[in-house]
């Protein structure tokens, strides 16, 4: 039935679910922003070398504590079976990359911090399912907006109630004790999307709908912020997302009148910025820390050397932030395939990239004749294409319980919402 003449089919009828019962819910906002704050938000400075020493502390245990209660919500208000369900390939590799993590905590160096670990990637693809099997497309646009919000409100916070800071992170916006990097990788995902909602005014598609002048405000607000924390990967990360916005919100003649005018935009920007430009990407450092990328490069070809040791399951969950930290004294693959590739070998990287191209395929196979898709469409590319960019420089995409991870698994629910509502348009 096309779009023009059938008639409008609600996305709680289309989830099977009581659209009395699901129209009003606000789960699904409570239990990702709820995480998120829980693995992200840190109210304390923490040596780097106690991450991993498996000395719980009462912020530890309020974060375990989190994920613990939704778990618990998600069991009692759903009340999984033990039915085997057909799923499709994005379902699949979505819980084997779960699976894959989570079984590497068993064979890591540092178990107590794997467990815990492996434990909270199984509460996030819990959460994924959930969303896909029981929510709608309305609820997904819900949690963009909850996460705007919040990320907001944390920029407010940080600019009015500004925490000490760690010498090596003078100069750098965040807030609370977030490192700035792991700040601007929550204000690139705030920008794509609110970029994503600009684009995409007049369009059709579920979920809030606020004024244009909001959305001006915040992404005002976020975009500030993002260039605050002088984190080069995210504001990469974010330009890759507007461009991709850009270039799939338009078709035919008005694409080429966008990307010219986009083009010109840019050239204007570096002529006149360009030694802002520079002196942003600098951030003061010599030529050798710049040349070495802030010593990632010798970090990467330590990875690679130890590597051969164990190619095909890795050295186990959490293992490369140990590894990394005694004898470089950076934590983290600082790459998101660099630290699966230690954590998890050949078998987890190779899961985590077809998850990431069938997510790609998926949304780009979405039908451009419908308004609706297009805009989910658009932005399911632009955040994962921004995600993956900051990827090169950052491990969150590559690692449990973080920002990235959790917004990877909302966005596989995204995937198989929208295509659910697709099949349900052509009843």
């Amino acid at each position: 039935m096309s779009l023009s003449r059938r008639s409008p089919l609600s996305d709680q009828a289309l989830s099977g679910g009581r659209p009395s019962a699901l129209s009003t819910r606000v789960w699904p906002v409570v239990c990702v922003l709820a995480l998120v704050v829980a693995s992200d938000f840190k109210f304390r400075l923490r040596a780097n070398d106690q991450s991993v020493a498996g000395n719980a502390d009462p912020f530890v245990l309020l974060e375990i504590g989190v994920y613990a209660l939704v778990a618990c919500f998600l069991f009692v208000k759903f009340r999984p079976t033990t039915r085997v369900r057909r799923v499709n390939v994005l379902t699949f590799l979505g819980f084997a990359y779960a699976f894959i993590l989570a079984g590497s905590a068993l064979y890591s160096p540092y178990l107590s911090l794997a467990l815990v670990r492996g434990a909270q990637v199984l509460v996030i693809l819990a959460l994924s399912r959930s969303i896909a099997r029981h929510g709608n497309l309305a609820d997904i646009h819900r949690i963009a907006h909850g996460f705007i919000l919040l990320i907001t409100g944390s920029v407010l916070f940080g600019v009015l109630v500004p925490f000490p800071q760690l010498r090596t992170q003078a100069g750098r916006f965040t807030w609370l004790h977030v490192h700035p990097v792991q700040a601007g990788e929550m204000l690139a995902i705030a920008v794509v999307l609110l970029v994503g909602y600009l684009v995409a005014t007049g369009l059709d598609r579920a979920g809030p709908r606020w004024r244009l002048p909001v959305y001006l405000v915040l992404l005002a607000i976020c975009g500030g912020g993002l260039l605050a924390t002088k984190t080069r990967g995210a504001v990469i990360g974010a330009i890759v997302g507007v461009l991709v916005l850009v270039w799939t919100r338009w078709r035919g003649q008005r694409k080429v009148e966008a990307g010219v005018v986009l083009s010109v935009v840019l050239i204007a920007i570096a002529l006149t910025s360009s030694a802002a430009i520079e002196s942003f990407f600098a951030r003061g450092e010599s030529l050798e820390r710049l040349a070495s990328l802030n010593s990632r490069t010798d970090l990467w070809g330590y990875a690679f050397e130890l590597f051969p040791q164990h190619p095909l399951y890795g050295f186990g969950l959490t293992a490369s932030r140990g590894l990394f930290l005694d004898s470089i004294g950076l934590g983290g693959g600082h790459n998101a395939l660099v630290n699966l590739l230690m954590d998890t070998g050949i078998l987890g990287a190779l899961t985590w990239i077809a998850l990431l191209v069938t997510i790609l395929l998926a949304a780009t196979r979405l039908s451009r004749s419908r308004p609706g898709f297009q805009v989910d469409r658009g932005m399911i590319l632009a955040l994962t294409l921004a995600m993956i960019a900051n990827s090169v420089f950052t491990e969150g995409l590559g690692a449990p319980a973080n920002v990235a991870c959790t917004w990877l698994f909302v966005i596989v629910a995204w995937v198989n919402l929208t295509v659910k509502r697709a099949e349900g348009d052509r009843l």
